[in-house]
């Protein structure tokens, strides 16, 4: 090692990186702002060090050297800069109207090579991304200020990307659409006035639009693979944009087979409760009811968590759509106990009694309310509301009931 002579100048002769998996060598040393050949002493290294961990991209980050003869004689610095990668990634999405996005990716990459389409889930790292973004497009003579938004899986709640997008956004003033034929304009421009007519225009954000408000519209009338090949945005003056879209409905898909694929299911039942209706407009909305109530087969018999996932295969020579059904039933949940609460002692034995689900019978999900029912008229008077409420004990498999009466 180096001891005294490294608070005095030498030449970094050499530079390794060690511990980086997903990065490139030479975008951390790029990043670090060494290079070999520059004379640096040790504060040079420690802004280096310093540098790279303000990005954001790294747990931890430290150096260290080893002399090496410089050329041309003297002492120099072979350095090692140890890094450990940040390992949390979400997705990067740009979202800046006038801009071809897929251009922009291979520029940023170019300009920094650390730049990526995921990057580590921290503040430094995305005010990174910001400040490259922005640089970027001040020196391609489109200066823009940059804010960020997460992105956010509405099911699960959980981010699941950041959206870079223009700070100051046109408004949509009115909406136009070509090749649509199936559904008439003023009904496609009705369903998109109320999500879209005054907010921010992106391209981005209202394909999303389109697709939640508009492919529903479409499927539903059997057009499985409608599609919006192109929107074009033209300026209506004071911050205002006219948006057109245009649509490429696509056939009108008639049903075909229907297979359903899991493991030990009830066939029988499963297609008695379904009744598909083959050789009719593949009306989407409705295939999917039909699917949970095959469904309800499974949940009547424990399986509470069931699931499916339709694969849809399109013959195009027939307009067919023949579709696979993967179930997956999950474990099977038995009822526990039963507690009944806000009545007087006497009722809730006799509701107790009227119950029929006897402990360790496969859970029926659909029995609660069937019971509630059926004790309604005995109850008249004596309660205003119902509430159900079940305890589902995940590692012994047991569900345990409480009915409230109020």
């Amino acid at each position: 090692m180096l001891a005294r002579a490294a608070f005095a100048q030498h030449p970094v002769v050499e530079i390794k990186v060690a511990g980086n998996k997903r990065l490139p060598a030479a975008a951390i040393i790029a990043a670090s702002g060494l290079h070999v050949g520059r004379m640096a002493n040790r504060a040079d290294l420690d802004a280096a060090a310093q540098k790279l961990a303000d990005t954001g991209f790294f747990a931890s980050v430290s150096y260290r050297y080893d002399p090496k003869p410089a050329p041309g004689g003297g002492t120099g610095y072979a350095l090692t800069l140890q890094i450990s990668e940040q390992p949390a990634l979400v997705a990067v999405q740009l979202d800046i109207p006038g801009q071809d996005t897929e251009r922009l990716w291979p520029q940023l990459k170019a300009a920094d090579a650390l730049i990526d389409r995921h990057m580590p889930d921290n503040d430094r790292a995305t005010a990174y991304y910001k400040r490259a973004i922005e640089e970027l497009l001040r020196k391609s003579n489109h200066p823009e200020e940059i804010v960020v938004d997460n992105e956010g899986n509405v099911i699960t709640g959980k981010m699941v990307g950041v959206v870079f997008r223009s700070a100051h956004l046109p408004q949509v003033a009115s909406i136009r659409f070509e090749g649509n034929s199936a559904i008439a304009t003023g009904v496609l421009q009705g369903a998109m006035a109320k999500v879209a007519i005054g907010q921010d225009y992106t391209e981005r954000n209202f394909r999303r639009k389109l697709e939640l408000n508009l492919r529903p519209l479409y499927e539903e009338l059997g057009h499985l693979t409608v599609s919006f090949p192109d929107v074009k945005m033209n300026s209506a003056g004071e911050g205002a944009v006219v948006v057109t879209a245009r649509i490429d409905e696509g056939p009108a898909w008639r049903l075909g087979k229907v297979v359903l694929k899991g493991n030990a299911l009830p066939l029988a039942d499963m297609y008695e409760a379904g009744r598909f209706d083959r050789g009719a407009a593949a009306n989407w909305k409705q295939f999917m009811k039909t699917v949970e109530d095959m469904e309800k087969v499974l949940r009547r018999d424990g399986y509470i968590k069931a699931s499916s996932n339709p694969v849809r295969s399109f013959q195009e020579q027939t307009e067919i759509v023949d579709v696979t059904v993967e179930v997956a039933k999950g474990p099977q949940f038995l009822f526990g106990d039963l507690q009944i609460e806000g009545l007087d002692a006497a009722t809730q034995e006799r509701l107790s009694k009227l119950w029929k689900l006897p402990k360790g019978a496969p859970m029926n999900q659909y029995y609660v309310d069937d019971f509630f029912r059926s004790v309604q008229p005995s109850l008249k008077g004596k309660v205003k509301t119902f509430k159900s409420e079940t305890h589902v004990h995940q590692d012994a498999n047991v569900v345990d009931v409480t009915l409230t009466f109020q």
